[in-house]
């Protein structure tokens, strides 16, 4: 399998906030990674680096489906995301509540691609006919599932974008993407809080905490409860306490031995 992804050392920070801290990651064809970890975590800043959004330089090595180029690297991606306004350029950025109907957004794409587009449509139960300002959160999220996916991907990146589909619309688009991923030999990665459904349909597993990545590892591997929803709780709540205890030792070194700044301090004189 050829391999899409490859990072080492990626670096990303908002203002002087280290958000990612030397990430390594290597992606190939044909893995459904489930990206995963507590709030906070990074997970949606990876993603939005690596379907570039965010652009970073610090990194020693960033290599996206065969190239480093930035002109190069982000064809062939798509990204589906609580960003709809960066996502879709039609009629400024009230596009999403625009009484404007599906059929006419993006429409040159849509026609260009209309075999897929109506496959889109089926599968997620749209009628173009719906007008924008008019739709539920639910069916105008499957609308953005359907143009963000209009074009083919090598590499898929979906952030937390599942929670207003109904159950049967959900397996419908995960069957969906499976069979896109094996047709095409992409990758998809998918971060998410909410497990039904995907323990049987995702091949690997990525753990993220504080901006930093775990080893990879196939869904075996991880699922040690043999229930995707324990083993995640169990990992989060593992290193939750782990970071208490560490916050609690870096209290005690401050407070000095006699446990107080004020007899640190008068140590000191």
């Amino acid at each position: 399998m050829n391999k899409l992804i490859s990072i080492n050392n990626l670096n990303f920070s908002y203002f002087e906030t280290n958000i990612l801290k030397n990430i390594n990651l290597e992606a190939y064809e044909n893995e459904k990674i489930l990206l995963i970890g507590p709030n906070g975590a990074g997970k949606s800043t990876l993603l939005r680096v690596l379907s570039g959004f965010h652009l970073t330089r610090h990194y020693n090595d960033f290599n996206i489906l065969g190239t480093n180029s930035p002109m190069d690297q982000f064809r062939g991606i798509a990204y589906l995301g609580n960003r709809w306004v960066k996502n879709v350029n039609f009629m400024g950025p009230s596009v999403y509540m625009a009484d404007i109907k599906v059929s006419e957004m993006m429409k040159k794409v849509q026609q260009e691609n209309i075999e897929r587009r109506n496959e889109l449509v089926e599968l997620l139960e749209i009628n173009l006919e719906w007008r924008m300002h008019q739709v539920s959160d639910g069916q105008r999220k499957k609308v953005q599932i359907m143009l963000g996916l209009l074009k083919p991907f090598k590499l898929l990146f979906i952030d937390e974008f599942t929670n207003d589909l109904d159950v049967v619309v959900r397996d419908n688009f995960f069957n969906y993407l499976d069979k896109e991923c094996k047709a095409r030999n992409a990758c998809i990665i998918y971060a998410t809080h909410i497990f039904d459904s995907i323990e049987n349909w995702c091949t690997h597993v990525v753990y993220i905490s504080n901006g930093k990545c775990q080893e990879k590892e196939t869904i075996q591997q991880f699922n040690i409860e043999n229930n995707l929803y324990m083993s995640v709780k169990n990992k989060i709540l593992n290193d939750k306490n782990r970071n208490k205890e560490d916050t609690f030792k870096i209290n005690s070194n401050l407070l000095g031995p006699q446990g107080g700044w004020s007899s640190g301090r008068s140590q000191n004189l």
